[in-house]
């Protein structure tokens, strides 16, 4: 494996951990903030997802708590290590710095109307706010660590993005 692509995985995988960590710490302080146990949210998502992991509606269960939390780091760290291979790309070839705002951005949106989507299915067992709020967080928190990794991408781009663009 080059060392490249060592970057890539170990960036990758701070990255959707620090997503995923985030997420879970948002959603147990609204569950707290609400009076409901720390891992109510993640039980209600596990018992939706999974068909009833363990236990009733609103049943707080191992089975349901771990089952959605192995789904849910796994998405992330896959999520973290594409989006490290984006930044690594766009720092080889700048001009590719619109292709991959858009898929992040898409990304960013697709992942916050689907969740945001559970939500509402839930109804008020899940606010979906809370989930939006939560997916906003983990965006600025992932990001905030591949920019520090890579301080010198945005001015980098902003030099070479655009061959074809000239100032007047």
């Amino acid at each position: 494996m080059s060392e490249t692509q060592q970057r890539v995985f170990y960036e990758g995988l701070v990255a959707g951990l620090i997503g995923y960590v985030t997420v879970a710490l948002v959603l147990g302080i609204v569950d707290l903030v609400t009076g409901r146990s720390v891992f109510y949210t993640v039980a209600t998502l596990g018992q939706a997802v999974f068909g009833g992991a363990g236990g009733g509606e609103g049943a707080v269960t191992p089975a349901a708590v771990f089952t959605y939390n192995g789904i849910h780091v796994l998405a992330f760290v896959v999520f973290g290590i594409f989006v490290a291979w984006l930044v690594v790309e766009t720092e080889l070839h700048p001009a590719i710095w619109y292709v991959a705002f858009m898929v992040l951005l898409g990304a960013f949106f697709l992942a916050t109307v689907l969740a945001a989507g559970a939500g509402a299915a839930l109804g008020e067992a899940l606010p979906w706010w809370s989930v939006v709020v939560a997916n906003v967080c983990a965006a600025l928190a992932m990001g905030t660590y591949l920019h520090r990794a890579h301080p010198r991408l945005l001015r980098h781009v902003s030099e070479h993005g655009d061959p074809e663009f000239e100032e007047p």
